[in-house]
Order: C-alpha cells, then sequence, then structure tokens
C-alpha cells in the first residue's frame, strides 16, 4: 500500500514538475505570440551588439577581427530567430501583422549587419563606422517601437 502511495504521489510529482517546465517556455506558454516576441526581442539584442562592437572599433578600443566575429554572431543571431519564426502559420491578424513587421526588419538588419562586416574588413570604404552604428541602433528602436 506504501509503495502505491509513494508511486502515485512521484508520478503526479513528475507531471507537475513537466507542466511547469512547459509553461516556463514562453514559446510554449504563448504559442505565436510568444515566438514571435522572443525573436523581436532577440533581434533587437543582436542588432545593439553589433552595434556596440562598431562603437568599440571606431573608439579603437577593438581590433578589426574581434568586431567582425562579434558582427557575425549578431548576425548568426538574427538569422537563428528569422528561422524560428518564417514557417510558423498566423491564425491572428495581430501575429500575421507582426510576423511581417519582424521578418522586414530582420531582413533589413542581416543586410545592415552585412554591409557593416564588409566596412570593417575593409572591403568597401563606406558608410562610416558611426553611421552604420547608427542606422543599426534606429533599426532596433524602430522595430522595438513599431512591435508593440
Amino acid at each position: 500500500m506504501a509503495r502505491r502511495v509513494r508511486t502515485a504521489v512521484l508520478a503526479g510529482f513528475l507531471v507537475v514538475a513537466l507542466g511547469l517546465l512547459l509553461t516556463c517556455c514562453p514559446a510554449n506558454r504563448d504559442g505565436m505570440p510568444g515566438q514571435l516576441a522572443q525573436a523581436m526581442e532577440e533581434t533587437v539584442a543582436a542588432a545593439r551588439s553589433g552595434a556596440y562592437a562598431l562603437e568599440l572599433r571606431r573608439q579603437d578600443r577593438s581590433t578589426r577581427q574581434l568586431v567582425s566575429v562579434q558582427i557575425s554572431d549578431a548576425r548568426d543571431e538574427i538569422v537563428n530567430a528569422y528561422q524560428g519564426i518564417a514557417d510558423l502559420k498566423a491564425d491572428d491578424p495581430m501575429d500575421l501583422d507582426r510576423q511581417r513587421l519582424l521578418t522586414e526588419a530582420m531582413t533589413s538588419l542581416i543586410d545592415r549587419l552585412n554591409t557593416a562586416s564588409a566596412r570593417v574588413r575593409g572591403i568597401t570604404s563606406g558608410p562610416e563606422l558611426d553611421a552604420l552604428r547608427g542606422q543599426l541602433l534606429a533599426a532596433a528602436e524602430a522595430l522595438e517601437t513599431g512591435y508593440r
């Protein structure tokens, strides 16, 4: 009898633990809106990270190689976030609008990070690092503001 009670309590505990684990993940808790919000936050953070790397290079506080890696990492973060939401099927017009806004912003930011990477590596002579930094920050701010 005690063994059955222990087994039942343990099974109940495992079910509750699994339920709590699944509800802690925004993607599972909030469905598509949660996944889109998470992708937006990751995209904004990556854009700001790239802008910060450019600022450090502009101040000559970082090497070209390190900044190039940081920009590539920021671009890869956005690409991963893009892949996570590109094939979602929206059931709500608001989700569809957010998905469209987000994918357009992601594409634009990837392009800007590619330009920044080429500039840092010396492949192109313009635009200036400060202008690229400003573009990344403005795009991140516009995404964050426009998404809500």
